[in-house]
């Protein structure tokens, strides 16, 4: 059972030179794949399992910033190694937050916005956890444009 998720076959297949040399590493050559594959699947799939995580840990360990953008707020998440940080912003004006030109809408219409911010501590063992749910929950990946931005808005406020 994986501790994320599974990688899906589009992902697998992307990753297949990796997933060989995941299999050569852990002693499974292809024909013992093969036939694990063939005899004992819930073997394989665990095996699956496992890769997926090992990908995910890694895209995890390297994420800092993550981004979470509804009809009428945004939240921007910075990641320590035992903390995170949410900036965010609702929005009280007419439509919706823009998936593109973000920054130059929250900058146009900040006075119909509220802005607001927290902080969540956790072990390092649990900071990976926290950011796969963010992501199964809508967030993505991200740099720290909207973050800092938000932070000297918030910052000029008070």
């Amino acid at each position: 059972m994986a501790k994320y998720r599974f990688l899906s076959d589009e992902e697998l297949k992307e990753l297949e030179e990796e997933f060989k040399h995941f299999l050569i590493t852990n002693g499974l050559h292809t024909e013992e794949w093969e036939e694990m594959n063939k005899n004992e699947p819930n073997k394989a799939i665990d095996i699956v399992g496992l890769f997926s995580d090992l990908v995910l840990e890694k895209v995890y360990d390297k994420t800092d910033y993550l981004l979470h953008i509804g009809a009428k707020d945004l939240k921007a998440f910075k990641f320590l190694k035992e903390k995170a940080v949410l900036l965010g912003i609702e929005y009280k004006g007419e439509g919706t937050i823009p998936l593109e030109n973000t920054l130059e809408f929250i900058a146009e219409n900040a006075s119909d916005m509220l802005i607001f911010s927290t902080g969540k501590s956790f072990t390092e063992e649990i900071r990976n956890k926290e950011v796969h749910f963010l992501v199964q929950s809508g967030a993505f990946v991200s740099d720290s444009l909207i973050f800092d931005f938000l932070k000297e808005i918030k910052e000029r406020k008070l």
